[in-house]
């Protein structure tokens, strides 16, 4: 298991107080993910795979997007969470209530949204003038080592069940 994974996750934009765009997505700790406010098992597995797919790293930045690619194209969710956009809606609406966790909220132009909610091979179009997918990812998850983001309080242990996440990056 690695410590300290982030989740990126792009979702519906909301208006933000004082925020001069739409708020469309959302970086946190992974251990966000056993709150307790959140449905559980099926967020406490999203947190396993997060924390225990093979080649993690320590301070990573995990889009949605790459574990459903992970989850062989999103066909492995059924096993791992059986409504994981309730769990994605649930922690977005935690992000958003004070004091319970920490968050980045983060907006992001259309094209930079879709290419981040998109896979990991997501080609970016010549000409555009936005950096790559991964060059982003690291620019997003730069100083997350220097001020690490609070997952919130009482959380709860993760599910041992399965005891093997179902892995198949799409296409292997």
């Amino acid at each position: 298991m690695v410590k300290d994974v982030y989740l990126l996750a792009m979702h519906d934009p909301y208006d933000e107080p004082g925020a001069p765009v739409p708020v469309n997505g959302v970086i946190v700790h992974a251990r966000t993910l056993l709150h307790r406010d959140l449905p559980q098992p099926d967020a406490g597995r999203i947190y396993r795979c997060l924390t225990e797919f093979p080649g993690r790293t320590p301070n990573c930045l995990v889009p949605l997007s790459t574990l459903n690619y992970e989850l062989d194209d999103g066909r492995l969710w059924p096993q791992i969470a059986g409504d994981w956009r309730a769990v994605i809606r649930a922690l977005v609406a935690l992000t958003r209530t004070p004091g319970r966790c920490e968050s980045r909220p983060l907006a992001f132009p259309e094209i930079e949204a879709a290419l981040l909610a998109t896979g990991p091979f997501a080609p970016v179009p010549p000409g555009l003038g936005i950096p790559e997918r991964d060059e982003l990812l690291v620019m997003l998850a730069e100083d997350l080592p220097r001020r690490p983001l609070w997952p919130g309080d009482d959380l709860a242990a993760p599910p041992g069940d399965p005891v093997t996440m179902p892995y198949q990056p799409h296409g292997t």
